[in-house]
């Protein structure tokens, strides 16, 4: 093959892909870094952007993103909240967050697929239920796992739940309101 061969649109759509996943990254990680202000515990802003991928890039694109952020944090790339001075790789995966790590990928195909098969629902209740569904997996993910750190019942509702909680839900109202004002500007 030649590269008078190679057609120019098979190419620009792969640049495209890839920048979307290296933007999708990228906004991962500074989401990581970025703390929730005057709220009583340290809080990212990570499942906003994590819900929003599910939202706006689909099921299968949003979770690969996710997918490609756990690999960079695995591989010992700076990405996740708190690195450095805490020890990136394996280590991270292995301590009491590692579960809300894996359900940012699972909430990410939740809602993006949540989102697609209620299409035919305007985009403010489409976006709702799936953010919704999207937490509550989230969270399934990161308590079933914090658990085995803090033990069980109140104990983890206390340490996992009820701190994070409102902040996530107004996270959650975030992402639905930009999915609502975009979809209906695209629709004007």
């Amino acid at each position: 093959m030649t590269i008078e061969t190679i057609q120019p649109q098979p190419i620009a759509r792969l640049a495209r892909e890839l920048s979307i996943i290296l933007i999708g990254t990228i906004l991962l990680t500074l989401s990581a870094k970025m703390v929730v202000p005057f709220y009583p515990v340290p809080m990212s802003i990570q499942s906003l952007v994590v819900l929003s991928l599910g939202l706006f890039l689909g099921p299968v694109r949003g979770t690969f993103i996710v997918g490609v952020y756990l690999l960079e944090g695995l591989a010992g790339l700076p990405v996740f909240a708190g690195t450095p001075p805490a020890p990136s790789g394996p280590v991270y995966f292995m301590g009491p967050t590692g579960g809300f790590l894996i359900g940012f990928a699972f909430a990410a195909a939740t809602t993006g697929w949540i989102a697609q098969k209620l299409g035919r629902f305007g985009p403010a209740l489409r976006a709702s239920i799936a953010v919704l569904f999207g937490t509550v997996t989230l969270y399934s993910a990161g308590l079933f796992w914090l658990g085995n750190f803090v033990g069980y019942g109140q104990k983890l509702m206390s340490a996992g739940l009820f701190p994070f909680i409102t902040g996530d839900l107004m996270k959650a109202a975030i992402a639905v309101v930009l999915y609502a004002i975009f979809h209906n500007r695209r629709s004007a």
